[in-house]
């Protein structure tokens, strides 16, 4: 079955800014999603780090599991506090794996890791912890990536890329770091502008069967879709267009298991 996560931080309006105070009760959501079809919950961390005791014990006893903690801690000396907040957090909830994202100074680069391998060992063992290769980052270029991931020489550092964004060489991914690839972040974004996976059909559908040439098994999870970003977003109508990416991308995997 494909392993189609739906991102919190898709649904929420104040994802980008400064305070980043949570609009949305994820709670109120799961059965939705999961009467939908997803899989899983990619959890944007506000919509735990900032909740109610209540709201908490509900993501920890909810059986659409909470895969992938999405986490915003940053790797520079100075925010120990951040990350130990977030790793007490991750600890309660017990994903299966943690998003982060390193920073965009290459001075910075041994100050990141240690950092980042001092936080991991307070993670539950089992934990993988996934990289966001991300513009913006020391993480945006493969050849960089890769050296970033042979310092970190553990099995449990995986990567998150972004194949259906219109500027992401896939084919380089997969050439640098092929087999630490295990999650995708689904978003069409061209031109300042999200789309569905539909609205750019022959695109999507090329850079699929580039991951299904390169043999990608990892995880999805829609992450932004069209609607997003408008000056008048509606979250039920992102909603409405995630379930559509989800079934998409479903629809084009048993396709692909047929051919």
């Amino acid at each position: 079955m494909t392993n189609v996560l739906i991102n919190t931080v898709l649904l929420e309006k104040n994802r980008w800014r400064e305070a980043r105070n949570p609009s949305l009760v994820v709670s109120e959501w799961l059965s939705r999603f999961h009467v939908d079809g997803f899989t899983g919950i990619e959890l944007w961390e506000n919509h735990v780090l900032k909740a109610s005791n209540q709201e908490i014990r509900r993501l920890e006893q909810s059986k659409l599991p909470v895969q992938v903690y999405n986490s915003y801690v940053r790797f520079d000396d100075g925010y120990e506090t951040e990350r130990l907040q977030a790793a007490k957090m991750i600890q309660r909830l017990q994903p299966q794996s943690v998003k982060f994202n390193l920073g965009n100074n290459t001075k910075e680069i041994d100050t990141y890791l240690k950092n980042l391998e001092y936080w991991a060992s307070q993670l539950p063992s089992e934990c993988q912890l996934l990289c966001e290769c991300h513009p913006g980052t020391i993480m945006e270029d493969p050849r960089m990536a890769k050296d970033i991931f042979t310092e970190l020489n553990n099995s449990k550092y995986k990567a998150i890329i972004h194949p259906f964004h219109k500027n992401t060489d896939l084919q380089a991914w997969f050439d640098y770091v092929g087999a630490r690839i295990s999650h995708a972040h689904v978003s069409v974004f061209d031109n300042g502008t999200f789309f569905t996976l539909e609205e750019r059909s022959p695109f999507v559908r090329n850079r699929f069967d580039q991951l299904k040439r390169n043999g990608f098994k990892g995880s999805y999870s829609i992450e932004f879709t069209s609607g997003v970003a408008t000056e008048q977003e509606s979250i039920e109508l992102v909603y409405q267009h995630a379930v559509q990416d989800k079934d998409f991308l479903i629809k084009l995997h048993n396709v692909g298991q047929r051919s």
